[in-house]
C-alpha cells in the first residue's frame, strides 16, 4: 500500500491519517453533530416482543404535544415494491419482505411506528405517550421447530418466504412429518420437502459451449 502521489509505502511503518488530530481532540464532525435549520428529530416505537398484532395505536396524546409534527405507522407505509435484476428481467416482491414499519413485529425491537419533532426530547416524549396494544403471538427462534408437525409459525400467514410459481400466496404453510425428523435423532440433519425444488444440468456441458473472453 502507498499513499497517493507518494512512493513511500505504509504497510509496515507507523503513520498519521488526515483525521487523527480531530479524532484524539475531540474536534472531528460525525453526522450526529451537525443541526440545520427546520431540522426534524426522528424516534421510533420499537416492539417489546418477538412475535405479536397490534390491535390498536392510540396516538392522542402525542399529537397533541407541541413540537410533534408527524407521526407514521405502517398503514402510511407503500408495500414493497417490485425490482428489475441486472439482466432487465422483472423481480416480484415478496408481500413478506420487512417494511420500515409494521403492524405484525416478528423480532423484538422491530420499528412499529416513527415520530418526528423539533427536538429529540420531544419525540423520545411523545413515543411515551402513545398506547399500543400487542396481542402476544407464537414464535419461533429454531427454524426447526417452525418445520415440525406442531411447530409454531413465524408469521401469522405461514412459514414460507414465497412460493415459486404462485403470484403472491394468501398464505404458505410448510410442515415435516415425524418420519422426516427421524435423522435428527441419530444427530443428522433432517431433510423434508422444500416449497421450491432444486434443479442441475450438464455442467461440463454448460462450459464446452460458454463463450470465453480473454482480458
Amino acid at each position: 500500500m502507498r499513499e497517493r502521489g507518494s512512493d513511500a509505502k505504509l504497510i509496515g511503518r507507523n503513520y498519521r491519517t488526515s483525521d487523527l488530530m480531530a479524532k484524539v481532540t475531540g474536534r472531528a464532525k460525525y453526522a450526529e453533530d451537525f443541526r440545520a435549520e427546520g431540522m426534524l428529530f426522528c424516534k421510533l416505537l420499537l416492539s417489546p416482543l418477538p412475535h405479536a398484532r397490534i390491535k390498536h395505536i392510540d396516538l392522542h396524546e402525542a399529537r397533541r404535544m407541541p413540537g410533534v409534527r408527524a407521526i407514521v405507522t405502517a398503514e402510511d407505509v407503500p408495500p414493497p415494491a417490485d425490482s428489475i435484476d441486472d439482466n432487465g428481467n422483472a423481480v416480484q416482491a415478496s408481500k413478506w419482505s420487512e417494511r420500515a414499519l409494521t403492524m405484525e413485529p416478528l423480532y423484538q425491537g422491530e420499528p412499529v411506528l416513527a415520530v418526528a419533532a423539533v427536538d429529540e426530547n420531544t419525540a423520545v416524549e411523545a413515543i411515551e405517550r402513545i398506547n399500543v396494544d400487542f396481542e402476544p403471538l407464537p414464535f419461533v427462534i429454531d427454524p426447526l421447530d417452525t418445520l415440525r408437525p406442531d411447530g409454531s409459525n413465524p408469521r401469522t400467514d405461514g412459514n414460507v418466504w414465497k412460493v415459486f410459481g404462485v403470484p403472491r400466496p394468501r398464505e404458505a404453510v410448510l410442515k415435516w412429518t415425524e418420519a422426516e425428523f427421524e435423522d435428527e435423532k441419530s444427530g443428522r440433519l433432517p431433510m423434508g420437502p422444500t416449497p421450491d425444488g432444486w434443479s442441475h444440468g450438464d455442467l461440463d456441458a454448460g462450459f464446452r459451449q460458454a463463450h470465453w473472453f480473454a482480458y
